[in-house]
């Protein structure tokens, strides 16, 4: 379950900067909706406490920093989160092109150190899974995800073996050509107990190839409970 919680936050915070993208050729870049010859982007993910918006990194709970060669395939990922009463690291390094994926991930949490390899298996241009690749993972863990024309996540299943115990839907506001807000629906199963959050996801500043800087993430539909900021770096490639 520990596995399930991580790779949910991870889409959690993937999905916030997705921008438009009309390449019609598949890579992370284009599923992350990236502009431009991204290199590197490290995400801060900052809490608003007692009404007060974070203006800078200072005290952030979630750092993500990921590594793109110059086609737009994921490298490397290396996810960080502060959450109490635990510190928790994902290190994740990526192998293959285009659709032919591949990963191996670390993690780190207190003295639980523990590796998974998986694979991407495509069902349709548009539609694949996550899955296991090393036989010794016996945990049925799946991810299963749908995107939309332009590559953009659209809905996100997470499974343990035959039981679904999260489901991700995302809805995207697009204005002058860019993704300005995502409507996050988000379904919880843990067994008794079954939740449904709402969250808004809004761009607020872009840099000069497009991509945001600057996100703001609302815990309910009507933006009036402003619940995190985002914070983006971004390196590139010199033409």
């Amino acid at each position: 379950m520990k596995r399930i919680i991580s790779l949910f936050l991870l889409l959690q915070l993937f999905v916030s900067c997705n921008g438009l993208n009309n390449k019609s050729v598949y890579s992370q870049k284009s599923e992350s909706g990236l502009n431009g010859s991204v290199k590197r982007v490290t995400k801060y993910i900052c809490p608003v406490k007692n009404d007060k918006i974070p203006t800078d990194t200072t005290h952030y709970t979630a750092r993500i920093t990921t590594t793109y060669d110059r086609e737009g395939n994921f490298l490397t990922e290396n996810n960080f989160y502060n959450l109490e009463p635990k510190i928790t690291e994902y290190l994740t390094t990526y192998s293959g092109k285009g659709k032919n994926r591949t990963y191996v991930q670390k993690s780190i949490q207190g003295d639980l150190v523990a590796d998974g390899s998986y694979k991407y298996v495509w069902l349709d241009d548009y539609h694949f899974k996550v899955v296991p690749s090393d036989t010794g993972n016996t945990s049925g863990f799946v991810i299963e995800s749908r995107l939309d024309k332009d590559f953009r996540i659209i809905k996100s299943i997470y499974k343990m073996r035959d039981t679904i115990r999260l489901t991700d839907e995302f809805e995207y506001v697009i204005k002058n050509n860019k993704v300005q807000e995502t409507i996050h629906k988000r379904m919880v199963d843990e067994g008794d107990n079954k939740r449904i959050i709402n969250q808004v996801i809004v761009s607020q500043e872009f840099d000069q190839q497009g991509n945001p800087t600057l996100i703001y993430i609302y815990s309910r539909p009507d933006k009036q409970q402003l619940q995190n900021v985002t914070f983006m770096i971004y390196e590139y490639y010199e033409d």
